[in-house]
Order: structure tokens, then sequence, then C-alpha cells
């Protein structure tokens, strides 16, 4: 097999010798007459490809392709059009284009005979975007609980401040300046999946999210 990357996605080919029109087919990029395609030779920039000339992936000094619409695509979410430039955009791109909360959404992309394949676990992924892209965005799972140092611990909020974590591990929270809290999560939301936090912050919940909180005392 031989490997290329066009905008930066990695794709395999059978054969050295490939058309332009070849190398949008397997990105999954049509009508392949609505792309430009180029092709980039060392530091000598970008050169173009015609759709049916023929590239060999086995020269030396091909560095990777790009292909850009000859003019703004419209995708489809959820029954509204909406303009976009990008060929391969990920979910959570495609979300905000359309005005959508990507930290309370997920999408869902609409294939062929109605097939719905989900990215709600896979907001990276690089969808080829073309003129017959169409998705839908759905809600994301209510909150019920969060896990707190490996403890389901009831919440139904959107939110959740700081102190409200603490005082789901220890009931209570101290006002001693020597007492310090420690608050780290994983799993959030797609904007912030994992960090940690501070007195006073408030962030979007997920439901199922992973809090791990320690109290130390400052000799």
């Amino acid at each position: 097999m031989f490997v290329y990357k066009l905008n930066n996605q990695r794709f395999e080919s059978s054969k050295s010798k490939i058309t332009g029109q070849e190398l949008l087919t397997i990105a999954n990029l049509s009508p392949t007459e609505d792309y430009e395609l180029l092709y980039k030779i060392n530091e000598k920039g970008f050169t173009p490809i015609q759709l049916d000339e023929e590239v060999d992936l086995k020269s030396p000094g091909i560095e990777g392709f790009r292909a850009k619409p000859y003019k703004g695509l419209f995708i489809k979410v959820d029954e509204k059009q909406f303009e976009v430039q990008d060929c391969f955009m990920t979910p959570n791109e495609i979300m905000r284009a359309a005005g959508i909360n990507t930290d309370h959404s997920y999408l869902n992309e609409i294939r062929h005979n109605d097939i719905e394949v989900t990215y709600q676990d896979d907001v990276e992924h690089k969808v080829a975007i073309t003129r017959k892209s169409c998705f839908v965005s759905y809600a994301v799972d209510p909150v019920e609980c969060v896990i707190v140092n490996a403890r389901d611990k009831v919440w139904n909020k959107n939110e959740i401040y700081f102190e409200d974590i603490v005082k789901l591990q220890y009931g209570t929270i101290s006002n001693d300046p020597n007492v310090i809290y420690t608050v780290t999560y994983k799993r959030g939301v797609p904007s912030k999946p994992e960090g940690s936090m501070v007195r006073g912050e408030v962030i979007y919940v997920k439901n199922k999210m992973i809090f791990n909180v320690t109290q130390t005392n400052r000799s």
C-alpha cells in the first residue's frame, strides 16, 4: 500500500500511480469536479493537479496534497443549510458553524439510505465535507450523576462549582486557610475534557464525569 496525506489526513492507495480524481475519490470528496487539487513539492510551494493527471506516489519530494472547494460548500444540519469552506471538518467544527453548543449536543451524519453514523464519542474525527453532506444534532444525555473519588454522586445540574465537588466528597468545605483542596477531572465536555479547578470556578458537566478531590493540611 502507498500512503499519502490530503489536507493532513492519511489515506492509502493500492497503486503508486494515481490520478487526481482517484486521490479525491479515496478521500470521499465528491463530486471531484467541485474541488481544486494541489500538491506540494519540497519548498517550491503547491502545484495544481488536473483530475485526469497522473501522479506517482513513489516520486521523491512529494510531501502531501491539498484539496479545497472551488466555491463554498452548502451542508445541511438539522434541515438547515450552512455554507462552509473546508473539505474536512470535525463534528465540533460543523456544530459551531451551525451555531450549536458543542458541550450540550453531539452530531450524527446521515448517509445513503438514511444510515446514521454517530460522532458522539469521536468529536475529533475529520469528516469529509461534500455538497451532499447532511447532519443532525442531538442533546447529550441528561446529567444524573458524577463520579467523585470513584463513587457515584447524585448530580442533575448542567454546571458544577469547585465547592460543590468538595462538598460531595467531604460533606462541607473548610474555611481554614491551612486546608487545601485539589480538584481534577476527566471525561468532561468536549471543550474541556480534562483539567483542574480552583476555588470559585464553575464548569459544564457531562453525565458520569469523573472528579478526583484531595484535602491536605498546610503545616
